[in-house]
């Protein structure tokens, strides 16, 4: 029996060829885009920084890029990870804020951001604790006698945060800080050891201690003096005169200094 293959037949086992080639070659790909996802999950990922400081070191960088890995996720298409990502690290004390976080390659990320400004080191019975020129606790904190050269502050009346990002409260350790801003300005910033602002909830006032022991009686933070008292100025050209003359601020030999009154008077 012959059979006449009309052009409907004709389309008809076309389409059916078409579709036995697409299943066949779904089949063949099914696994080899399977063995690339495979691949692309083991990829190491890796975090870096736009404009990182020169005084952050690998050791602070690596659990920061940790916390930002673990959150973004290995996904390329988690978007909702880079958000979480930005907020962990916004909450990490360690930035004041940051912009964005954004995948640069499938195992790349890259978050742009601004650092906190490390500007002085708090004290208190467990230790030294790192605080930014806003006064919020950053997750860094030292032994006492291990901490690296930076300005501390002791007498601080109120407790520490329970956690880094927030703020350390009281008028005190912010008029210490200002103080630490204007000391990190100065030639002689060395020579001093500390702040000490355990007698400002009563008297409003600060002082300093040098390396060598000397107290140096400052009064009133700098920009808040009193009707009565030099500006700070004037305060700075007379320890200005000290290192001048001496070398050290405490050369001349005073246990203490009183900065505050217009004839400066040691003893």
């Amino acid at each position: 029996m012959n059979f006449v293959r009309t052009p409907a037949a004709a389309w008809v086992l076309a389409l059916g060829t078409l579709l036995t080639l697409t299943i066949i070659a779904f089949g063949w790909s099914v696994p080899a885009l399977r063995s690339s996802a495979s691949a692309g999950s083991h990829e190491r990922m890796e975090a870096s920084f736009v404009g990182t400081p020169r005084w952050m070191t690998p050791s602070d960088l690596a659990p920061i890029q940790e916390v930002a890995l673990r959150e973004a996720g290995p996904s390329a298409y988690d978007r909702a990870g880079l958000e979480r990502a930005r907020a962990a690290l916004e909450a990490s004390g360690w930035f004041d804020s940051v912009a964005q976080v954004r995948r640069t390659s499938s195992s790349k990320i890259e978050i742009d951001g601004t650092f906190a400004e490390p500007t002085a080191l708090v004290a208190d019975r467990d230790g030294d604790h790192l605080v930014d020129s806003r006064g919020r606790l950053m997750p860094r904190s030292y032994a006492f006698g291990t901490a690296p050269a930076i300005t501390r502050i002791t007498g601080v009346f109120l407790k520490r945060p329970s956690r880094p990002g927030e703020m350390w409260p009281g008028a005190d350790l912010l008029a210490g800080l200002e103080m630490a801003k204007l000391v990190a300005s100065q030639r002689w910033r060395a020579q001093i050891a500390s702040i000490d602002v355990s007698s400002f909830r009563e008297f409003q006032t600060i002082s300093l201690t040098t390396t060598g022991g000397c107290r140096l009686n400052w009064g009133r933070a700098p920009g808040a003096e009193a009707a009565a008292e030099v500006p700070a100025s004037q305060k700075l050209r007379y320890i200005d005169l000290l290192q001048s003359q001496h070398g050290r601020l405490d050369a001349a030999g005073p246990h203490s200094i009183d900065l505050s009154v217009d004839y400066v008077g040691s003893r």
